[in-house]
């Protein structure tokens, strides 16, 4: 049965926008050469009925509706209240034109999270949109952040369904007014045989700060996009990754950093830690335009291999197209240090407890990136758990 979207004004709204016919990509694809999704040709995604997000996204909307500092609403009342907004950046910070599983998000859609932080708020509670408890087969999840001038939000999003066939494709648009600033969290906790596609969109104004952390366990295929314009002179944006993979499952994090405007920053500190006959992918390209002068760029990427059946993929890219910039990258893949087991092995530490030291330690430094302790104490949990598992 073929899921036909309730007609509102957000279908209406899609319904007018110009959309391309895009196939599945392939190793001939750019973006997608390290990545082979022939699996998926046996997957029918428009057989499913759909279970609307309606209800999940209306306990949402109640649970922080009492913070006067935001306006919390579905898309399809925002197109109402902020009609300039959505025409002007829905689905353009995330280009559905040049994306074939956005488009696929918008064939499915009917509504989404519209959050819209006010002028000069500093929201002290942290945001949080937690999936979890979806047991649906197929979730294609829509979200929008809209951070005003002068103003500071720390917003998390979680994934740890238990259905072992969960596929879920999920975008998300952030806009960064002038002066603003973002910690936001990825968190992926799901069964080794679910899919997970997402697609993090951000467009950055002047003096706006990005603190953006993504960690990923579990599925049986994982692929995080992301890409990031700073279009607005002094901005600085930090991504942080940390992937924790075993058994035969496969993670690919691809991201292109765009500046497009002087005096910016960029960072991205990837790690990842693959046991079995896990495999990885880290493809990241940093684009330096011509107006983008006095630009600071670092891409390092660092990955534990736990087996010999293990793999990564590993490939920064730098795209530099003006002078006066300072851009470097960095990449090293490679097992547990001997001489460190050893150390701890002679202080009494067995080899199983010295190794779970050790990448602890390796796993710090992305924990570290968070601000928010209580996301902090959360991660190092879950961590832990993923750690005991591989």
């Amino acid at each position: 049965m073929y899921y036909k979207a309730e007609t509102n004004d957000f279908t209406k709204f899609i319904s007018k926008m110009d959309i391309p016919v895009l196939q599945l990509p392939n190793h001939k694809d750019e973006e997608w050469r390290f990545t082979n999704l022939d699996f998926l040709k046996d997957l029918n995604v428009n057989d499913y009925v759909n279970n609307p997000l309606d209800i999940f996204y209306k306990k949402f909307i109640s649970k922080y509706s009492n913070i006067r500092e935001l306006d919390i609403l579905f898309i399809n009342e925002a197109i109402k209240k902020y009609p300039d907004i959505i025409k002007k950046y829905f689905s353009k910070i995330y280009n559905h034109k040049k994306d074939f599983f956005c488009l696929e998000n918008l064939k499915f859609i009917n509504n989404g999270i519209f959050i819209f932080v006010k002028d000069n708020s500093n929201v002290k509670l942290p945001i949080e949109i937690d999936l979890s408890d979806l047991n649906d087969s197929y979730i294609f999840p829509r979200i929008f952040i809209y951070c005003s001038k002068n103003s500071d939000l720390c917003f998390t999003e979680k994934y740890q369904t238990k259905n072992e066939q969960c596929y879920t494709n999920i975008i998300t648009e952030i806009f960064l007014s002038d002066n603003s600033k973002l910690e936001y969290t990825k968190f992926q906790n799901e069964p080794n045989s679910s899919i997970h596609f997402s697609g993090l969109g951000v467009l950055q104004n002047k003096n706006s700060y990005l603190n953006c952390n993504t960690f990923t366990y579990g599925s049986k295929f994982t692929r995080n996009n992301i890409f990031l314009k700073i279009n607005g002179e002094g901005s600085e944006s930090k991504l942080n990754g940390l992937s924790i993979s075993n058994n035969s499952n496969f993670v690919d994090n691809h991201s292109i950093i765009q500046h497009s405007a002087p005096n910016s920053i960029s960072s991205e500190l990837y790690k990842g830690i693959y046991s079995k006959k896990s495999k990885g992918v880290f493809d990241s390209r940093v684009i330096v335009d011509k107006i983008a002068s006095n630009t600071s760029s670092e891409q390092l990427n660092n990955n534990i291999l736990l087996s010999k059946n293990a793999s990564v993929q590993s490939n920064p890219i730098l795209e530099i197209n003006t002078d006066d910039v300072s851009c470097k990258h960095g990449s090293t893949t490679g097992q547990i240090d001997d001489e460190a087991l050893f150390y701890l092995n002679c202080r009494g530490l067995d080899k199983l407890k010295a190794q779970q030291v050790l990448l602890n330690g390796f796993c710090n430094e992305f924990v570290e990136n968070i601000v928010n302790e209580n996301l902090k104490l959360e991660l190092n949990q879950l961590i832990n758990h993923s750690l005991n598992s591989i």
